[in-house]
C-alpha cells in the first residue's frame, strides 16, 4: 500500500512560503552581483569521492550514496555546495586566477543539524577565490553582513574566530581536532573539564579552553595572551585582532563586530578565519563562513579561498 506519511525533516514549500523564498533569493542574487559575483549553479548529484575529497570528508557522516540505475557506478547527493565550487573551480574555470561565485539551491542532510531540523536547506553563499587572505575574508565578511541587512535583520553581528587558535592550543593532544571543535561548540565547561581529565595539559592551556567554553575568549583576552601558546597561536591571533579592526572601521554603524576564539567550523575544512552571523531576536546562528584554503589544494588547485553560505528556509522562520 502507497504511504504518503510525510519524511521527517523534508517538507513541501507552496504559495506564500514559495513566493517569499524565491524573492530572497532575487534579493541576494542582486546583491552579490552588484558585488561583482557570479552564478554557478552545480548538479545535485556528485562522486562521493569529490564531495568527500580532502578536508570535504568532514561531510561523510552527512552524505547519502546511493548506486546510479545508468551505470555511473556510486553517487552521492551534496550535502554543502562548497566542495563542489571548489571542483568547479580546480576542472573548469582554470584559466581564471580570481573567482567570485555564488550559488542557491537545496542540499540534502542524512541526518538533521538539529533535533527536529530540516534535512534539506536551501544553501545559498558566496565564494571568494584567489584573493589574499585578510582581503579576502573582509570582502566576504562584509558581503555576508549587508546581506542579512538586505533580507531585513535588526542588529546583525558577526562573530569571528580561527581555527589556527584551537589548533595551536590542543597540538599533541590524544583526541584529534574534530572532537575539540565539537566540543566547544557546545559551550560547556563542565563537558570540557570532564574531556580534559584523560589528557596531559599544561594549566594555561587547560584555563584557556575553559575560558573559550564559557564564552569570556573576546578580543581583550585574546590580545591579551598573545605571546604565551607559541607562534601559531600568535600569527592566528594576529591575523584576527587586526581583520576585527579593520571590519570595525568598515562597518562598525551597520554590524556589531567581535572576536570570539570559541567560533567552531560546521564542517571542519575550513583553515584559517572563521565566521558567524547573529541578529536580533534570533537565537541561532543565521550564516557561518571562513578560509579553506585546504580543500582546494584537496582538489588540485593551489588556491587562496574563502566564503559562507546560509539556509534560506532557516533565514525565513526567523524573519516569520
Amino acid at each position: 500500500m502507497m504511504t504518503t506519511r510525510p519524511i521527517i525533516g523534508l517538507d513541501d514549500a507552496f504559495g506564500a512560503r514559495a513566493r517569499s523564498l524565491r524573492r530572497l533569493q532575487r534579493q541576494l542574487a542582486d546583491l552579490f552581483e552588484q558585488a561583482g559575483y557570479e552564478e554557478v549553479i552545480p548538479p545535485l548529484m556528485e562522486r562521493p569521492e569529490s564531495l568527500n575529497s580532502g578536508a570535504g570528508r568532514f561531510l561523510a557522516d552527512q552524505t547519502l550514496v546511493f548506486s546510479d540505475p545508468a551505470d555511473a557506478g556510486l553517487l552521492a547527493v551534496r550535502p554543502d555546495m562548497t566542495p563542489q565550487i571548489a571542483r568547479i573551480a580546480a576542472s573548469r574555470l582554470l584559466s581564471l586566477d580570481v573567482l567570485r561565485l555564488y550559488y542557491s539551491g537545496p542540499v540534502m542532510l542524512a541526518r538533521p543539524d538539529a533535533r527536529g531540523g530540516s534535512r534539506q536547506p536551501w544553501q545559498t553563499g558566496i565564494e571568494c577565490m584567489g584573493i589574499p587572505g585578510a582581503a579576502g575574508d573582509a570582502e566576504v565578511m562584509r558581503l555576508a553582513a549587508r546581506s542579512m541587512l538586505v533580507a531585513g535583520f535588526s542588529q546583525p553581528v558577526l562573530q569571528i574566530g580561527h581555527i589556527g587558535l584551537l589548533r595551536a592550543l590542543v597540538k599533541g593532544s590524544a583526541l584529534p581536532l574534530e572532537a575539540w571543535t565539537k566540543l566547544l561548540m557546545r559551550r560547556s565547561p563542565d563537558d570540557l573539564r570532564a574531556a580534559m581529565d584523560s589528557e596531559t595539559m599544561a594549566a594555561p592551556v587547560r584555563e584557556a579552553l575553559i575560558r573559550m567554553a564559557s564564552g569570556q575568549a573576546d578580543f581583550r583576552w585574546i590580545e591579551s595572551v598573545t605571546g604565551s601558546f607559541g607562534e601559531e597561536f600568535n600569527v592566528a591571533a594576529g591575523e584576527l585582532l587586526a581583520l576585527v579592526r579593520e571590519l570595525e572601521q568598515q562597518l562598525g554603524k551597520e554590524v556589531d563586530i567581535h572576536a570570539d576564539a570559541a567560533i567552531m567550523p560546521r564542517f571542519l575544512y575550513h583553515s584559517g578565519i572563521l565566521f558567524a552571523g547573529f541578529a536580533a531576536g534570533v537565537p541561532q546562528a543565521l550564516l557561518h563562513g571562513g578560509r579553506y584554503d585546504a580543500m582546494m589544494a584537496a582538489h588540485g588547485r593551489d588556491m587562496l579561498a574563502t566564503g559562507f553560505s546560509c539556509d534560506l528556509w532557516s533565514w525565513l522562520d526567523a524573519l516569520g
